[in-house]
């Protein structure tokens, strides 16, 4: 207990609760006290407890329940929003080059231009 605080302040709080129970007086219950104990026994017992709901019933009801959560679902979602189609685009065939084995996405009019600058007849040696 030395080397807790807590653990002192617990050992404290439950020897002050021990103290005060054992200088309390003793509770006795009045003289009448078994007779009306008795009485009330003797009503609980009489009583006809009331049967729980049918099974059948609450199936309905669930059933029920389970159909307006999705009738209601359907109802409420959102309407999709469809994107616009974009317009067609030209797209261009890949350029195999006679060098190294990479294809591009060039433009095929600009090969076209390199030929025939490159040609014998032009002088584009």
């Amino acid at each position: 207990m030395a080397q807790c605080s807590s653990c002192g302040r617990y050992d404290a709080t439950v020897r002050y609760a021990v103290r005060a129970l054992h200088s309390a007086t003793p509770i006795t219950p009045s003289a009448d006290f078994r007779e009306r104990l008795d009485a009330r026994i003797a009503i609980e017992r009489r009583r006809v407890p009331r049967p729980p709901a049918q099974a059948g019933v609450s199936a309905t009801l669930l059933v029920i329940a389970a159909f307006a959560l999705c009738f209601f679902e359907i109802g409420q979602r959102p309407r999709i929003a469809r994107a616009p189609f974009l317009p067609p685009v030209a797209n261009p065939k890949p350029v195999a080059g006679a060098g190294l084995p990479f294809v591009s996405f060039q433009d095929p009019r600009a090969i076209i231009t390199q030929i025939t600058s490159l040609s014998p007849t032009t002088g584009g040696r």
